[in-house]
């Protein structure tokens, strides 16, 4: 069990095969298809590969937005996405690997559209990143890779090997916000520089530096808020100069394997055209996983002055309002497997967040929590089936009101069950 637990209770990254952290289930697929990974090639050898997931699944839900925008929601709905991941790798005759990995997305056409609406039904590269890797010096990533605490995290209790909180069904089901440390998926990833050391006596260390929040597909030096065009005032902060440190031990102790992390992120503040004042970002970021035999118990913890709601880092966790307080989010999740089949279930919780990170008071905290349950059926090699059950809860303080839906509310819900597969090549 790895990772996605999401903004939005929503079932389903699902499986989803990300080239990041987000990935699926299946025993082969995608770990032998990425870039990098290709640590057999031989020596002076190219290696080409697209691979991609499709995923589908019958999804019955219920949400307070729901009911604030007046909308009238299908039980079940039928929910469906394709990705494709195209990878190169360069194998040197010195055994120095020198490639690119990518993921391609899909714009999406809303209902009642023109077929010839612009950007609809067409394909983005979402993310995109090159690196120079070797096992004596270790891997270095420019573009769009992963931050050191998101490719070293462990222990994020966000998908029971399918479903879960952080999925591909972004705010669907609304109002439940994952903020832990690897939450990548469905936020725009941000150039990076990143380098991953080599695994000594179990342990690994990554650091990361982000200038800024430009995404891959903007040309320019600041964030897509501070376009020519349109300047508009951002909503919240935007990181300037984020560095983040981490390391990770991965070790069996005779039947008993044992993986644990440790990582800190922290970043100024970049002005732009707007009078709000913003503080600078400190983060810890701590995850464990027990394994013996079929169990594992799954633990994860962020705590410090970063943003619950904003996304500015390809995850949440941008700055925080002056005068706002920080932020503590925890996973904790059993799973066990026996041959194809995996169930697991697990608690998420937000014990405190500042109220103004999502439209509410600054100063005041607010708590949010979700509980899911599910199981996973490996036919194959990337072929999987699925069942997910997920509830969580909004609430802002006491006599305040925070905007996740059509209406300010103080408190939100929202619940969900999953029916569905998925395909990875």
């Amino acid at each position: 069990m790895r990772k996605l637990l999401l903004a939005g209770v929503a079932l389903a990254g699902v499986a989803a095969y990300l080239p990041t952290a987000a990935q699926a289930q299946s025993p082969v697929f995608p770990e032998t298809t990425r870039a990098g990974k290709l640590d057999g090639a031989a020596p002076g050898s190219v290696s080409v590969s697209i691979g991609g997931t499709l995923f589908s699944a019958l999804w019955f839900q219920n949400s307070s937005g729901n009911k604030d925008d007046g909308a009238t929601v299908q039980n079940p709905g039928l929910m469906t996405y394709i990705r494709l991941y195209p990878n190169f790798d360069y194998a040197s005759p010195a055994g120095i690997h020198y490639g690119v990995s990518a993921e391609i997305r899909s714009n999406t056409q809303g209902e009642g559209a023109s077929p010839n609406t612009r950007n609809a039904d067409t394909l983005y590269w979402h993310s995109a990143f090159g690196y120079v890797s070797s096992d004596k010096f270790g891997k270095f990533e420019f573009g769009t890779p992963n931050g050191a605490i998101e490719a070293l995290s462990v222990g994020n209790t966000d998908d029971f090997n399918t479903g879960g909180w952080f999925g591909e069904y972004g705010t669907k089901t609304g109002n439940i916000i994952y903020v832990m440390g690897d939450a990548y998926d469905g936020w725009i990833p941000k150039q990076k520089l990143a380098y991953i050391s080599p695994t000594f006596a179990g342990f690994t260390v990554g650091i990361s530096w982000m200038p800024n929040s430009t995404s891959m597909t903007n040309n320019g030096t600041y964030p897509e808020s501070y376009n020519a065009n349109a300047v508009a005032t951002p909503a919240a902060g935007y990181s300037k100069n984020r560095v983040e440190v981490a390391a990770k031990f991965a070790h069996s102790f005779g039947p008993i394997d044992l993986k644990a992390d440790v990582g800190f992120a922290g970043s100024g503040v970049l002005k732009g055209p707007t009078t709000a004042d913003y503080q600078s970002v400190t983060m810890f970021d701590l995850g464990a996983v027990l394994g013996f035999g079929g169990f594992s118990l799954e633990g994860h913890l962020d705590t410090g002055k970063y943003n619950y709601g904003f996304s500015d880092d390809g995850a949440p966790m941008g700055p925080l309002l002056s005068g706002a307080k920080g932020t503590t989010a925890f996973s904790i999740a059993p799973e066990f497997s026996a041959g194809p089949l995996t169930v697991g279930a697990s608690y998420y919780g937000i014990p405190t967040f500042d109220d103004s990170d999502i439209g509410g008071t600054v100063g005041l905290k607010g708590h949010a929590y979700g509980l899911a349950a599910g199981g996973n059926y490996t036919v194959g090699p990337g072929v999987g089936l699925f069942l997910d059950l997920l509830y969580g809860e909004t609430k802002a303080a006491s006599g305040d009101t925070v905007a996740l839906g059509g209406n300010p509310r103080n408190k939100y819900t929202a619940s969900g069950l999953g029916i569905g597969t998925y395909f990875s090549w």
